[in-house]
């Protein structure tokens, strides 16, 4: 039937090369990903003082300004250096970014701040590397009336 062979000479040097340049691309795409942070690490961070005191969770709206610190900790306990923390919300916000113990401290001026009642400043944490941090309810503001 069919005699003509002059399309299969080339066909397994063809096949090997095809093969090794396929290898080769496939090496280099995972060496890209192997080196890629895919999922980033997790982080959290806590008011652990406000005004050298150990209280951490309430400060009057009473046109005081309050000197707040902020630890950042990865998920193994250990600080995150150089994280960007914000605190703000209520028509005020103020921001730090985090020492060698992954700590910082922010000066929140409660005469900018609107609320009648109370309400809750928010926290956020931004790093290299980490996951971004939000806390909704991070510290409680008071209006002292």
């Amino acid at each position: 039937m069919f005699r003509d062979e002059t399309a299969a000479v080339g066909l397994p040097i063809r096949m090997v090369v095809l093969t090794i340049v396929g290898m080769v691309g496939l090496a280099v795409m995972i060496m890209f990903i192997s080196d890629m942070t895919v999922v980033p690490k997790s982080m959290h961070a806590n008011i652990i003082g406000i005004d050298n005191s150990n209280i951490s969770s309430v400060i009057y709206a009473n046109g005081s300004i309050y000197n707040i610190t902020v630890e950042v900790i990865d998920v193994d306990g250990g600080p995150v250096e150089r994280a960007t923390v914000v605190l703000y919300g209520l028509d005020s916000s103020a921001s730090g970014l985090t020492d060698g113990q992954g700590q910082t401290l922010i000066s929140i001026d409660t005469s900018t701040i609107d609320v009648t009642c109370e309400g809750y400043l928010k926290l956020s944490t931004r790093s290299e590397g980490f996951a971004d941090y939000q806390n909704d309810f991070a510290l409680k503001v008071v209006n002292k009336i």
